[in-house]
């Protein structure tokens, strides 16, 4: 099939003081396999030189560059920006830090023509460190239900994604992903409500929306940079975030009953799961947010023990 006759991929790249990698993740997008494609350039105001590197990109033919003079303020407001431009049946999001395989748009495309009741699909990736070196994956620390379902490539159902987003963000990076533009545009974009797991929420009202399709060949390069040291404000402000998310999910969506304890459940777990990365960090900042999380939740406490004992679990069980 000739690239005319392929479906147009838009590809949303948005770029913020990350010079070091920009070429490496750019070049990887234009040496794709599948050809029709535009890339849509959006640098958020960088400071270090970036609009400089992209600036040598402004004649290639698929590229178009939106060189922002004023900080967005989120990559989200960014990402919404650059999709406002995308003219393809197909949105991508890229981001600056990571790099896909050459491979990856055409072998995902493949996927939605041979399944075309899914509305979404992504691939493993690979966890690279700052030199692009591959060190592990993201399906290794998923849970055992996860694994056992996408042990081969595999339909994800909508509701069975939900399940999996009750626990983690399975969808680590939104690079890792294409899905129609029609979904994205039915969802309302991503939310700008908030600053760190805005694509968490998207996925979730996605999966009440369509079905997913999952590859197990990790076709995406999802960076992974030195640690920094987590503040009590930044895990406070994530674990605010998910338990936002989810009950808002609870509150927008009739869900079963089964599915309503399982996000609540999991808004626990999330918790919970930091203290297993800080454990000191998490007892310092726990007063706090066991009077925020009493906002969403009057049994936040029950709930947390339940996510304590779904680690656990999961633990038992690998």
């Amino acid at each position: 099939m000739s690239s005319s006759n392929l479906p147009l991929v838009s590809i949303v790249f948005t770029s913020y003081n990350h010079q070091e990698y920009l070429k490496q993740a750019l070049d990887s997008l234009i040496d794709q396999t599948y050809k029709n494609f535009e890339i849509i350039v959006v640098d958020d105001n960088s400071t270090d030189g970036s609009q400089k590197i992209l600036e040598k990109y402004k004649d290639h033919t698929n590229i178009s560059l939106h060189l922002l003079e004023k900080n967005t303020g989120s990559y989200v407001k960014a990402s919404n920006y650059g999709a406002g431009f995308a003219k393809g049946e197909y949105l991508m999001f890229a981001q600056c830090d990571d790099f896909s395989e050459p491979q990856q748009v055409e072998k995902i495309m493949q996927a939605f023509f041979e399944h075309d009741n899914v509305g979404v699909v992504y691939s493993k990736s690979n966890l690279v460190d700052e030199s692009g070196h591959a060190y592990s994956n993201d399906y290794t620390g998923r849970e055992k239900a996860f694994k056992i379902k996408c042990a081969t490539d595999a339909v994800i159902s909508g509701n069975e994604m939900r399940s999996f987003l009750s626990f983690a963000c399975v969808i680590p990076n939104l690079s890792a992903a294409i899905l129609k533009k029609e979904l994205f545009d039915k969802a309302g974009k991503l939310s700008t409500d908030y600053l760190v797991a805005a694509d968490w929420a998207f996925w979730l009202d996605l999966a009440e929306r369509t079905d997913f399709y999952y590859i197990t060949e990790a076709l995406n390069n999802f960076r992974q940079h030195s640690t920094t040291i987590r503040s009590k404000m930044k895990i406070a402000r994530q674990i605010e975030e998910i338990y936002a998310i989810f009950y808002k999910h609870i509150n927008t969506y009739n869900l079963e009953r089964n599915d309503r304890q399982k996000l609540k459940t999991g808004a626990g777990a999330v918790w919970f799961w930091y203290f297993l990365e800080n454990k000191g960090l998490w007892l310092s900042s726990f007063p706090g947010l066991l009077k925020k999380t009493f906002t969403f939740e009057k049994l936040n406490f029950y709930y947390l023990g339940a996510g304590f004992f779904k680690h656990l679990k999961e633990h038992f069980n690998k």
